[in-house]
């Protein structure tokens, strides 16, 4: 009787167990048994923001985790309550939304999950590590039980139109949003090059529908999917955290990326699987992965991409426009397209180093460090001082946070099958080695500030080598033209500018398809080296445009 009794203390009242290593299974998750184990999961959480030090380990088999404010989301989506296009509603900043397993506050916390699935039911973030330190996860899958696309097979291909059978998984409604088609084209193991946004439907019955837009006939027979959404929050949030690891995680679906990084400081990422669900061929609806205004470096190794809706990844820092500026102190307005990708303020700490951009040519002209910040909670705008005085004509300028650009290295790792582009630089101190690149409708590698995104800087001391890319650069995300290697500037003036410094691209494979502009093109950029790439299938190996001291051998 006595070791009964214990034995239920330590099954219901596991916040009182020493700070070591415990199972899910303590709680009261039961993987595979169809039950909700969300509640388990949350207490399971919940001990390891008290308990630094925990190790958690989640047994495999699939656990549900389902919220009902994140299923009424879902559905209120899927009903075209939020519009054509709910990213307009829903990706907004500071729109609530619901986390799945919250470890905000965590320190020294390892998730030991290698078998484990979290089946998430409504649309929500499965997985928030925020101001956390030490954190590592293990082994875990993410993925959803409804999938926020609809996957179909082309059953026909007219002249202006084409028929799709979707399968019985989701019903096809007037009312059901469809921002975008994606297509897989067998021709180059990839996606279709351009997709199609919001197009007319005609509902046939027995779930086909027929959808205005051209398309090639050879893509009769070819699955396809239809997105219900664009960006949304993120699988895996990694927000204001320090030395956060992700090993041998993979991520099947979500509406939205896969993982974002925000505010953050040394991110590993060792064996990432981001990649459709088995019967399917499409992953996350937009990107993979994506950094902004981070710190120290970013990491990848070993990982797999395919079948999401926009890059691998984009590592960038923010172009803050100068509002005002009233007695010393300087407002900043990010006035990109999608405000920052973690829908919060990209705020400066002071000490940070802010470089004046010249709006035109996105040349920095001075640096500043910051003195002092004030920002309130849930504000856009942040406010600033500097220790020196900003040009009267400061609405001619950016301010960008040269102290949120970390290094990236991006190694022996494959992107298969996506749209735009491979992997985007946007930063200093790269290295994009070793990996291989095939089917994306993209420039395989982009190395670019875009000012329309407001996203940079331009890039300094990348090494790009020994990568092999086949079959990219097709379509949507393809710059200038370039199939494997973009060194480029979006920017109002591009001529007689020199940004980009010190690029070295070696001993790259680059096989286009014979429509391909170029292998490799290098636009506004400085002391960079070609040697060793071999470059065939496109018209040309290598164009340039306002370069500086460029060898190519």
């Amino acid at each position: 009787m006595f070791l009964l009794f214990v034995f239920t203390l330590w099954t219901l009242h596991p916040l009182s167990l020493p700070a070591q290593s415990i199972s899910v299974l303590k709680f009261g998750a039961v993987p595979d048994d169809g039950k909700d184990d969300t509640r388990a999961l949350r207490r399971a959480a919940e001990y390891c923001r008290k308990h630094p030090g925990t190790t958690l380990t989640i047994p495999p088999g699939t656990y549900r985790l389902r919220d009902s404010k994140a299923e009424q989301l879902k559905h209120e989506v899927l009903q075209g309550k939020m519009g054509g296009d709910p990213e307009k509603v829903i990706f907004t900043p500071y729109y609530p939304y619901v986390r799945g397993l919250d470890f905000d506050g965590s320190d020294s916390v390892t998730i030991e999950a290698s078998g484990a699935t979290l089946m998430c039911e409504g649309w929500m973030e499965p997985l928030s590590i925020t101001n956390c330190r030490n954190v590592t996860v293990r082994g875990l899958t993410i993925d959803y039980k409804r999938k926020p696309f609809s996957q179909g097979t082309v059953l026909e291909v007219n002249e202006n139109s084409f028929v799709v059978q979707f399968d019985d998984r989701r019903i096809i409604t007037n009312e059901i949003p469809i921002t975008r088609i994606t297509l897989w084209d067998d021709a180059i193991s990839g996606f279709y090059a351009e997709p199609l946004y919001f197009p007319k439907r005609r509902l046939l019955g027995g779930n086909r529908v027929e959808f205005e837009g051209r398309i090639p006939k050879r893509l009769q027979g070819t699955y396809m999917a239809a997105l219900h959404s664009f960006h949304f929050r993120p699988a895996i949030f990694i927000g204001n955290s320090i030395s956060t690891k992700l090993d041998g995680v993979t991520i099947h679906s979500q509406p939205g990326m896969g993982i974002v990084g925000f505010d953050s400081t040394d991110i590993t990422i060792c064996r990432l699987s981001v990649s459709p669900a088995p019967g399917f061929l499409f992953s996350t609806n937009t990107d993979a992965t994506h950094f902004a205004s981070c710190r120290g470096k970013i990491s990848f190794d070993q990982c797999c991409f395919r079948g999401q809706g926009d890059d691998a990844t984009n590592v960038h820092g923010y172009y803050h426009n100068i509002a005002s500026v009233t007695d010393g102190t300087a407002t900043l307005q990010l006035q990109s397209p999608t405000f920052t990708h973690a829908q919060m303020a990209d705020v400066p700490c002071i000490g940070d180093s802010m470089e004046l951009v010249r709006i035109a040519t996105l040349v920095p002209e001075k640096t500043f460090v910051v003195t002092a910040v004030e920002h309130k909670e849930k504000e856009k705008d942040v406010r600033i001082r500097l220790d020196g005085e900003l040009p009267e004509n400061y609405g001619e300028y950016y301010l960008l946070n040269a102290s949120k650009l970390p290094q990236l290295s991006f190694c022996r790792s494959t992107v298969w099958g996506q749209l735009a582009r491979g992997v985007l630089v946007k930063t200093r101190g790269v290295e994009i080695k070793g990996n291989t690149f095939r089917g994306c409708t993209g420039t395989a590698i982009h190395v670019g500030a875009e000012s329309g995104w407001k996203e940079g800087s331009h890039a300094k001391d990348v090494t790009i080598s020994d990568n092999v890319i086949v079959n990219c650069g097709l379509g949507a995300g393809t710059q200038f033209g370039a199939s494997g290697i973009a060194v480029v500037i979006d920017a109002p003036e591009t001529d007689n500018t020199f940004l980009h410094e010190n690029i070295r691209i070696y001993g790259n494979t680059i096989i286009g398809n014979g429509s391909n502009g170029c292998g490799i093109a290098i636009r506004n950029a400085r002391h960079v080296e070609l040697a060793g790439n071999h470059i065939e299938g496109c018209d040309k190996a290598v164009i340039i445009h306002s370069t500086d001291d460029i060898s190519i051998k």
